[in-house]
């Protein structure tokens, strides 16, 4: 402890005794034993370690002011430095969502046409009202098109107009966070989202005939997808995607052609192979083309975006899943675009306010008086924080997903969330979305405190972090959070979090 009095090097051994139930020996930092063996074993540095663990016990307010009434800390390391949290930042967000939307709220898709139709099946316009929902899969919208033909629709004169103001959101790049604008990962919200706008292939190999066929979803009009690419039989898995050589073509006459020019690893199985190759309109003009051009029913126009007129008609209305189901897709699976829907969903929240007020003429849950803003969002998020007992300055959440360069939180500040979890009346829906350690979602290859335990994880190119509840070997509930930061930690930072884990599940029972 270079540079530091004798008096205060005693000072901080007291302070880690009292934290960790062990002394600090001499050049460790306060980190038990146990998880310093760890750092020095997978060459983590622990300066770049953040830890908070709490007991939960009984029930109170948290926070700065109400740690000694339900929540008691008992490890604190570098809890409170304010870091990137990566994709714990989903825990904010979903918290937040389930008190501030309830477990009843769902979403709304909106079909309208200025009239119904006539006797021979005929409208002119047809117009598509986003909700925000960010669930509608490929499967439910063609049964709700299926739906408009068994109501009587079969031709469609004129354009199918796409409302998206359900969302006030600025153009965004998808490249702007890692270049990589055709990820799913990094799409912007869109309040008229449809499958994610996804173009998902299958790889399946055949052997027999040397070849890995090719499961297109979904299909659209106009894109040719070849039905299999040659199979490399030698050799690992390694990196797959660039070896199968993607690209998209374009013709003159409009159609694309999706092709391989590699070879697909037999070695691999089967591989799922996702990309957003349309921009919106587009997608949704190719999906809609090829589910609803059949059976004698037609469509003349194309899609554009713009507003449904105050006078149409609704035709039909679909409504995503609750949001406890929604919840266990963004906190299981890490799912990022819905997170994203989620966190400016909660900017309903201050639109209503305004309604309520007089401020604005409100309408109806699927046509908000105004469009929903990030800085609305974000402002009810810091009011919430507030009233659990949370400094809004150590917790702000960008976007609600973890992917942004302005997202910081503390460790201390994690657990006082997860301890307001802990005595919400959403506790259960909360912590059965999460990951269960050994078993499911983004925990399930982690065989460590198995079953003992419902972690959200977080990844990043320099951050590896997770967050959650552990059930310890001492018969309570802890709530833990811990993150390692940069570059030179990550090759060992998961097996690092997975001590951090192990020793929270097991620590010693003389620990406080």
């Amino acid at each position: 402890m270079r540079g530091k009095s004798s008096a205060a090097c005693t000072l901080l051994a007291a302070g880690a005794l009292l934290l960790t139930g062990v002394p600090a020996e001499a050049g460790e930092p306060g980190l038990p034993p146990v998880l310093m063996k760890a750092a020095a074993r997978w060459k983590v540095d622990p300066a770049d370690v953040t830890v908070s663990l709490t007991a939960l016990e009984g029930t109170g307010v948290i926070g700065a002011a109400g740690r000694q009434n339900g929540a008691k800390p008992v490890f604190a390391w570098h809890a409170d430095r304010p870091a990137a949290p990566a994709s714990t930042a989903k825990l904010v967000t979903t918290l937040a969502g389930l008190e501030l939307l309830g477990g009843a709220w769902r979403w709304s898709t909106g079909i309208y046409a200025d009239a119904r139709p006539d006797a021979k099946g005929r409208i002119g316009t047809l117009y598509i009202r986003g909700g925000g929902d960010p669930t509608l899969v490929v499967e439910k919208f063609a049964l709700l098109l299926d739906r408009l033909a068994q109501l009587g629709l079969r031709h469609i004169a004129g354009d199918i107009v796409v409302d998206r103001s359900y969302f006030d959101i600025p153009k965004g790049d998808p490249a702007a966070f890692d270049g990589r604008r055709n990820r799913p990962y990094n799409q912007l919200p869109d309040a008229a989202l449809v499958n994610w706008r996804n173009l998902s292939f299958d790889f399946v190999p055949d052997p027999a005939a040397g070849r890995a066929r090719i499961v297109t979803v979904p299909r659209l009009a106009g894109v040719r997808v070849p039905a299999s690419v040659p199979l490399k039989k030698k050799g690992g898995c390694g990196d797959w995607k660039t070896a199968i050589g993607y690209r998209l073509t374009s013709a003159a006459d409009g159609t694309k052609t999706v092709k391989f020019d590699g070879a697909f690893p037999a070695a691999c199985g089967e591989k799922n192979f996702n990309v957003i190759a349309f921009q919106a309109d587009e997608y949704l003009e190719r999906l809609i083309r090829a589910l609803w051009v059949k059976e004698g029913r037609t469509w003349r126009g194309r899609v554009v975006t713009g507003r449904v007129p105050d006078k149409a008609e609704r035709l039909a209305v679909h409504f995503s899943p609750a949001l406890p189901e929604v919840t266990a897709l963004v906190n299981k699976w890490s799912n990022n675009q819905i997170a994203r829907h989620i966190f400016l969903t909660l900017g309903t929240v201050r639109v209503k306010q305004e309604a309520e007020a007089g401020e604005t003429d409100g309408k109806d849950a699927s046509a908000p008086a105004r469009g929903v803003t990030l800085d609305d969002a974000r402002s009810v998020l810091a009011e919430w924080l507030a009233g659990k007992g949370i400094d809004p300055r150590s917790i702000r959440i960008d976007n609600g997903s973890g992917l942004s360069r302005d997202t910081r939180t503390t460790a201390a500040a994690m657990t006082d969330l997860l301890a307001a979890g802990w005595m919400s009346p959403y506790r259960h829906e909360f912590t059965a979305s999460l990951p269960m350690s050994g078993v499911d979602g983004t925990m399930s290859r982690r065989k460590v405190a198995v079953e003992r335990a419902h972690l959200k994880t977080g990844f990043l190119s320099d951050v590896r972090s997770v967050g959650g509840y552990v059930y310890g070997a001492d018969g309570r509930w802890y709530a833990l959070y811990a993150s390692v930061l940069g570059e030179k930690n990550m090759p060992g930072g998961i097996a690092f979090l997975n001590s951090v884990i192990e020793w929270a599940y097991d620590r010693p029972a003389a620990a406080p």
